[in-house]
């Protein structure tokens, strides 16, 4: 029996399960939302004396009653339940890889029983908001209907509206995430044998590769998404853009990406951000509609069609996790009852019946 065992400090700790989660792929973001909120835990923790090898049930509890009552957010208001499921769930897996790698004798979290937070309800876009988001590009881009943007010279405002468009039509069509659209490079794009309905064709389709240095998906395999004619039309347009772009460029800086800056990098997430977020407030489009939400739309469509489908587009392991981009509405219901036609079949049986019988007599 081990009797000089001694708690390692916590900072040491959290240092070792976030290289941990370093190599275990897991997305930047979602290594950096673990580290923040473990910050604020061990700060806690050691502000109040508690070991790493003591830290159970009731000092969570009592951490957690300390967040809300003291875990305001810079803006003021009070911490959402979803952030502190998200603390708790957190604190939970780090203290059982403490224990899994010996650095406690035993995880006093093991049946801790995490309470379920509903999910807060997220605008569902309309076709409608597609259609504007995408006629709002090219007019954001028009110095006839925008006349902020005259400064820019006719070969900027080409660029930025065909690459904008290309991205956003690529976005629908995949219903890939930020991240995966501008980590593609253009030998992603790629054409392909399938066969649909025993006929063998030809389509184009979009690879969107495993974790890694080079890419930013969440799971771990690579994925294969097809793209309509119309995307691939978009793209073809903004290719040669991308070319002429890139012609400017220094000899050898083509690093190959789809979708480049003007200086011909790769795209800057968070500046398209902001350029598409100027654009749905110039149009007057609401805040809700953002780019995650244009995935979530997608799905949407997909998995009425699909669940499956859906699921292997999207890239999820698990169904569920699908389903919750579905929002059936009342159109949709109405359709799929009209279709099936469960009463309409038993009354015209019974009424065929009679019928039989007569022209049998």
């Amino acid at each position: 029996m081990v009797t000089d065992y001694t708690p390692p400090p916590w900072d040491e700790a959290l240092y070792s399960f976030i290289q941990h989660l370093k190599g275990t792929s897991r997305a930047k973001k979602t290594v950096e939302f673990y580290q923040y909120l473990l910050n604020i835990l061990v700060h806690w923790a050691e502000d109040t004396n508690i070991p790493i090898d003591k830290f159970g049930k009731r000092s969570l509890d009592e951490y957690l009653v300390w967040r809300q009552e003291n875990g305001h957010t810079v803006s003021g208001k009070p911490l959402s339940l979803t952030t502190l499921h998200s603390s708790a769930r957190v604190a939970r897996m780090f203290m059982k890889y403490c224990s899994r790698y010996d650095l406690i004798p035993r995880n006093l979290l093991a049946d801790y029983e995490l309470r379920s937070v509903p999910r807060p309800h997220k605008y569902m876009p309309t076709e409608d908001d597609m259609v504007a988001l995408l006629e709002a590009i090219h007019g954001y881009w028009n110095p006839l209907k925008n006349k902020t943007i005259k400064a820019f010279s006719a070969s900027r405002r080409g660029f930025h509206r065909d690459r904008n468009f290309a991205l956003i039509m690529t976005l629908l069509d995949s219903a890939a995430r930020i991240g995966e659209v501008l980590s593609l490079k253009t030998t992603d794009l790629q054409q392909t044998k399938v066969t649909v309905k025993g006929k063998e064709k030809v389509i184009w389709q979009i690879t969107i590769r495993e974790s890694g240095s080079s890419s930013t998906t969440k799971g771990r395999s690579s994925r294969y998404v097809p793209l309509s004619d119309e995307t691939l039309g978009t793209i073809e347009t903004w290719l040669k853009i991308r070319a002429r772009t890139m012609r400017q460029a220094p000899a050898g800086s083509d690093e190959g990406w789809l979708f480049i800056a003007e200086t011909g990098g790769r795209c800057d997430e968070s500046r398209f951000l902001k350029s598409i977020r100027r654009i749905t407030k110039w149009a007057g489009l609401p805040d809700a509609i953002t780019l995650h939400s244009l995935r979530r739309f997608s799905l949407n469509k997909l998995s009425k069609v699909d669940v499956l489908g859906a699921q292997r587009i999207a890239g999820h392991k698990d169904t569920k996790t699908t389903l919750i981009y579905t929002e059936l509405d009342a159109g949709h219901v109405a359709d799929v009852h009209e279709r099936a036609g469960v009463v309409k079949g038993i009354v015209a049986n019974k009424k065929a019946a009679p019928k039989k019988r007569l022209a049998a007599a």
